[in-house]
């Protein structure tokens, strides 16, 4: 430090402007951590929202702009209703939050459609076209399976796959999950660190012997529709990455699956409710004997072909916590029973299965069934429409129940698809829960013999005493919607024309109803060109499209605003402070050595001094002219 005295205060004087100036850059740089801090963190490195304390109580505690401390606001206590009509105004206004509360996420979203391909008479599934990775999505095909919770496709890296129809494999680099995240443990992962980069690892083994096992990663899933309209219905979801298929599953024309089951977060429909706040509903409906139908994510806005549904409750199964389970009452042949509530009470009880071919019964049930079928197409039936039992398709199956009329032949074969309803009664499965039942034509539990000319056979097959397993053949045409909105769940059925159901949903979102212009993606966009030396769908080095650049600006960059409002208060505040202290040390020489301001409390000021900073004091002040603390 200089000795003049005089000089030192010149010094003293530029100092002072400096430490103002310091003092804002210190208030900017907390307002913009304060604003943003939480905002961006929003993105890659967020903490998952399953386990957010403070999302799930309805938003996260509100934060000043310059520090930690919670925001606090006072709280004014209602006065308890004085007359039994307040009160009755008051039970009124609780019941309708109660049932908004359960119902209205599902009416303030959209719905994401996807069509269906496939069908049980050639492949014995259906499947849906889905788009991977971000920012080059890849095609997949995947049976939807109601049985199953882990979404997987085939791996780039997979030494033991199959070769499936559509022939894309996933490019997992970057995209790993680690053991010890906590969506691992979560999605089914074992949980066990490897050496192997310390990746989340799953094996999925299913009753005919077939398995799966891979990595967990984290992608972008492409739902499109108005399921999302602020990303353009592309979120992050957790799947499987197999490196390793066997039994069937290596044979199988579909690249993978997509786990629609219940419960477990690695079900799509709960990572869209758990992680993305989106309604835990869907729906399926499967197309006819030639296949075809939809399969939407989050509740169907209301169409021509979108049915009235009715419902039964689900059931809990601690032992099959994955698996959709319902009460079912009885069963019927035409008008003949087949089944009482303690007949189909065995076992898991009745499942809703998708992914399974045919409908599975016990014992019992299997024997009164084909019983009752034999009579009333043989024994009962009139002359004219008289049928005959032969052998099954397959000798490795004799139990199989099949039938065809006399003198068919494969130019004449008499019994068809399109008049089925005139040999074969309807069966009728009753679900617990008013007027709750599916009436099911007989090509919904019928299947063609194969080798025999007008030959149908029972799709309804023995299950010994597991349970009953409603499988895909029963829902052709029929609107089957999975609602975990409410309390304890319910599904919903309804017959429909499902094809015709797809073209209205995908009619509604083209149009934007909405008003949007959103792109649509409802059938996943077609891998890219085989290119050696273009980018994977991991890489960071492809272009991303722009419908990926509003996607990411909506999701991990989304504080811009908050930081430019922290930059207005900051300023507003300096500017305040400045003029501030110039009014008050010059309207006031004695408050020269210290200053009252709103929000900062007492500023004082300070020199220089031979030791270090002194509190300046009226000697100062008339040494330096009162040049210094201006």
């Amino acid at each position: 430090a200089p000795e003049g005295g005089r000089r030192r205060f010149r010094v003293g004087k530029m100092g002072a402007r400096r430490r103002f100036a310091v003092l804002c850059a210190i208030l900017l740089a907390m307002a913009r951590g304060g604003a943003s801090g939480d905002a961006a963190r929003t993105g890659d490195d967020a903490p998952p929202h399953p386990d957010d304390d403070d999302v799930r109580s309805g938003g996260r505690l509100a934060e000043s702009s310059f520090g930690r401390s919670p925001a606090v606001f006072a709280v004014r206590r209602r006065e308890s209703p004085s007359t039994p009509t307040a009160l009755e105004h008051l039970r009124e206004h609780d019941a309708h939050r109660r049932r908004r509360i359960l119902e209205s996420p599902s009416e303030s979203h959209g719905a994401s459609t996807f069509p269906l391909h496939g069908s049980v008479k050639e492949h014995g599934y259906y499947y849906a076209n889905i788009a991977l990775g971000d920012p080059s999505p890849r095609t997949f095909q995947v049976i939807v399976d109601t049985g199953s919770t882990l979404t997987y496709v085939p791996c780039a890296t997979c030494a033991k796959c199959g070769t499936h129809t559509g022939g894309t494999r996933f490019d997992p680099t970057g995209k790993w999950l680690k053991c010890q995240q906590k969506e691992c443990k979560a999605a089914g992962g074992h949980g066990i660190c490897t050496g192997r980069g310390n990746r989340c690892t799953y094996s999925r083994t299913y009753a005919e012997g077939s398995g799966v096992s891979g990595d967990l990663v984290r992608d972008k899933m492409h739902f499109g529709g108005d399921i999302a309209p602020d990303t353009n219905g592309t979120l992050d979801v957790v799947f499987g990455c197999t490196n390793t298929e066997s039994g069937t599953i290596h044979d199988q024309e579909a690249d993978g699956l997509i786990g629609l089951g219940n419960n477990q977060f690695a079900s799509i429909p709960n990572q869209l409710a758990d992680t993305h706040g989106l309604p835990r509903v869907f729906s399926l409906c499967f197309g006819s004997f030639e296949g075809g139908g939809a399969l939407s994510f989050g509740r169907l806005p209301a169409t021509p072909h979108t049915p009235q549904l009715v419902y039964t409750d689900m059931r809990v199964n601690n032992a099959h916590e994955a698996y959709y389970v319902v009460s079912t009452t009885a069963m019927k042949i035409g008008d003949v029973a087949v089944a009482t509530r303690d007949d189909l009470a065995v076992g898991y009880g009745t499942v809703m299965d998708s992914g399974t071919t045919f409908t599975y019964v016990p014992t019992k049930v299997f024997h009164a069934t084909a019983a009752a079928l034999d009579a009333a197409v043989t024994t009962n039936a009139p002359s004219e429409k008289k049928l005959v039992k032969v052998p099954g398709p397959d000798p490795g199956y004799p139990d199989d129940v099949c039938f065809q009329r006399e003198g068919a032949t494969e130019s004449a074969p008499i019994v068809t698809m399109a008049n089925l309803g005139e040999y074969y009664p309807p069966l009728t499965i009753a679900f617990a829960g008013d007027g709750a039942s599916l009436v099911l034509p007989p090509s919904n539990y019928l299947f063609v013999h194969g080798k025999k000319p007008g030959a149908f056979c029972l799709g309804v097959m023995d299950n010994k005493g597991q349970g009953t397993l409603i499988g895909g053949i029963s829902v052709r045409d029929v609107l089957v919607e999975y609602d975990k909105t409410v309390e304890g769940g319910r599904i919903g059925f309804a017959a429909t024309d499902c094809d015709a159901l797809l073209k209205d949903q995908l009619a509604r979102l083209a149009g934007g109803d909405a008003g949007r212009g959103d792109p649509v993606v409802n059938e996943a966009p077609p891998a890219p060109p085989a290119d050696d030396d273009a980018p994977k769908n991991g890489s960071s080095a492809a272009p991303a499209e722009k419908n990926d650049v509003k996607a990411m600006a909506n999701n991990a960059y989304d504080y811009d605003e908050a930081e430019a409002g922290g930059y207005v208060l900051v300023f507003i505040l300096c500017v305040a402070c400045a003029v501030a202290c110039y009014a008050r040390c010059h309207a006031d020489p004695s408050r020269r050595r210290g200053v009252e301001l709103p929000y900062l409390g007492e500023v004082r000021f300070f020199r220089w001094g031979d030791s270090g900073y002194v509190e300046m004091d009226e000697k100062d002040e008339e040494r330096a002219g009162g040049v210094g603390v201006s």
